[in-house]
């Protein structure tokens, strides 16, 4: 890989892995947050609420260059033209996320109605765009996962990639669950299912930076 595209390919990735460690400190310093139990999203609400929609937008503008990046890398196939698209789908859906902020009441903290939803049209377009993202996040890791299967030399990092395009179907049904039913079992783990669930992609772009900075070919014949 050219070395102009491979650094372009790591701002865009460290910008995806700023947004964890932004949340990650956000809740352990927020006062009356529990990490465990609430979505990243609850870090948006309140007076300092704006650092954790700045991280969503930041997140969201990463995931647009790295969509711009795997275009140039990927260059012929359907996935050279489907997955940047799928990937661009996600950051806009992320800078979306940043605007719509969740509603106070939904999900946690402890104590709202059981299965109470989104009552205002901006919880609504949070919420929406949320399962936007996270099903882009998916379908974009099994297309690379088809892509690189069709190398037989790369089927191991095939299997990587249809791992991770499965976690978050793993565990965001867990996080609904928990977010839905504030007395259930689950419900005390709702931000950990969640924070399993949602950096699937971030996850695999990092490791894959380590075999492409030591001069391997993943994703040309």
């Amino acid at each position: 890989m050219p070395r102009k595209l491979l650094m372009w390919l790591t701002y865009g990735t460290a910008g995806t892995v700023l947004f964890p460690v932004i949340y990650l400190i956000e809740g352990a310093t927020r006062p009356d947050y529990n990490a465990l139990q609430q979505a990243i999203s609850a870090l948006s609400l309140g007076p300092d609420g704006w650092i954790q929609q700045v991280n969503f937008a930041l997140c969201g503008v990463s995931v647009l260059w790295l969509a711009f990046v795997w275009r140039q890398i990927l260059r012929d196939g359907v996935c050279a033209t489907l997955y940047p698209i799928i990937r661009g789908i996600e950051g806009v859906g992320l800078v979306a996320i940043a605007i719509f902020s969740q509603d106070p009441g939904y999900g946690y903290p402890p104590g709202a109605p059981a299965g109470a939803g989104p009552s205002t049209l901006g919880g609504t377009l949070h919420l929406s765009f949320t399962i936007l993202v996270v099903q882009a996040m998916c379908l974009g890791l099994l297309v690379i996962a088809w892509r690189l299967w069709k190398t037989p030399h790369l089927r191991g990092w095939a299997a990587f990639s249809l791992a991770c395009g499965l976690l978050p179907m793993v565990f965001m049904p867990f996080f609904v669950l928990a977010q839905n039913n504030p007395h259930s079992a689950l419900a005390g783990y709702a931000g950990l299912f969640e924070r399993l669930a949602t950096n699937a992609d971030t996850i695999w772009g990092t490791v894959l930076l380590i075999p492409l900075w030591a001069g391997k070919r993943l994703m040309r014949p």
